[in-house]
């Protein structure tokens, strides 16, 4: 049987029942099905790489606050990485408080000059009175002209109420010596957009954010993207073409995007609803216009994100995954390929918190073509952990 050689990986997915019933050998290296024969498609397994695999460090660890303004005894929630293209240094940021929320927290950075091996002092990169800095993500610009850049985002709450508000962003040049002051990220139809993941630097040039809440008329929460035509300075998304709706429901929340852009032009989401998580994609530098409709994948999925590894065919996609009660919140990997369905790729379980569900929140970075380091926070520890593994490890 002869099929089109343009089908793409998303497209294979969508149709993965049709593919179900059609015999076929496999793919080859463009993601082209071929032959006339084959076994039905391999069950994921939810196998965690042996222990002697994954190399544990602790980032950051609990102690005092030192400030009563942030509570008696402090840890680190949300963490997140990058690799600094400056001088090659890993980058923590996460944030520093004595509760989940509700709580005047800070944004804090650590340095890695080993690999993750070992971290800095931190230094506080964000702090004010009565406020609440959410999910700190932190990304850099490889090429181009800001070449070296690094953009740092968030949203904040009132610490006492816990209303939110808009996103923020901030910059750092090699150049300067501190981060510059945080610019409210504007919506055209977000009451205040939040925002929980990196922030993207596309190949032709321009900075992506993923955004979600409540649409000004009310509503479940929507997920979009805001793009940033200044190298990620401003994310201006009431500007006329400046943001774009990717999932929206009447009755189903869109929650906790994340984005990342896997070739030129072709743009993945991620995205946490109450349930299982949603896909969709842009192709074709179109993600201002056109994303496919959001679809269901089978596992329920918090804090997810896509993380491409140069050079090669594969992007890991890491997310949190609560159980059934609602007790536990373990952080589950697959290492994806550009031409192999996301059913066909083992789940692998990375982290399992010692007890509870406030843990998880993944940040991946590659070390190398075949190594990868990924931050985790786990309340009942008290900690931030780094977890350094090899891809052979989790594939």
């Amino acid at each position: 049987m002869k099929v089109s050689t343009a089908l793409s990986v998303v497209d294979m997915e969508r149709c993965f029942l049709f593919l179900r019933i059609i015999p076929f050998d496999g793919f080859d290296g463009g993601g082209r099905m071929f032959g006339a024969l084959a076994s039905l498609l391999v069950v994921a397994s939810l196998v965690a790489p042996s222990p002697q695999a994954v190399v544990e460090t602790v980032a950051v660890a609990g102690s005092p606050c030192g400030d009563s303004a942030l509570g008696v005894n402090c840890r680190g929630y949300f963490p997140d990485l990058v690799e600094d293209p400056t001088t090659g240094d890993l980058l923590l940021v996460y944030r520093w408080s004595s509760e989940h929320a509700q709580q005047e927290s800070e944004i804090r950075l650590k340095r890695s000059t080993n690999g993750g091996v070992s971290w800095s002092a931190p230094t506080v990169v964000a702090k004010a009175a009565n406020t609440d800095y959410r999910d700190p993500s932190i990304a850099a610009i490889r090429s181009g002209a800001h070449t070296g850049r690094l953009l740092l985002s968030y949203f904040v709450a009132n610490a006492t109420t816990g209303a939110s508000s808009a996103s923020r962003v901030r910059y750092k040049d090699p150049s300067m010596a501190s981060f510059s002051g945080g610019t409210v990220v504007t919506s055209s139809n977000l009451v205040a957009p939040y925002t929980t993941s990196k922030v993207v630097p596309l190949a032709n040039g321009q900075v992506l954010m993923p955004v979600y809440g409540t649409p000004v008329g009310g509503g479940p929460h929507r997920a979009a993207v805001i793009v940033s035509v200044d190298g990620g300075v401003t994310f201006d998304g009431a500007a006329v073409g400046r943001q774009k709706t990717v999932a929206s429901s009447a009755t189903l929340p869109f929650q906790e995007p994340a984005i990342e852009e896997l070739q030129p032009g072709h743009v993945q989401m991620l995205i946490r609803t109450t349930g299982v998580g949603y896909q969709s994609d842009s192709y074709d530098n179109t993600y201002m216009s056109t994303w496919t409709a959001p679809f269901s994948r089978p596992e329920r999925i918090h804090a997810p994100e896509l993380v491409l590894i140069p050079g090669t065919n594969l992007y890991p996609v890491l997310w949190s995954e609560p159980n059934a009660a609602n007790t536990l919140r373990p952080v589950k990997i697959k290492l994806r390929r550009f031409d192999v369905l996301w059913e066909n790729t083992p789940t692998r379980t990375l982290y399992t918190p010692s007890s509870g569900w406030d843990a998880g929140y993944s940040s991946t970075v590659p070390l190398s073509s075949t190594q990868l380091i990924t931050a985790v926070y786990d309340e009942s520890r008290r900690a931030v952990l780094t977890l350094r593994y090899g891809t052979a490890d989790v594939d």
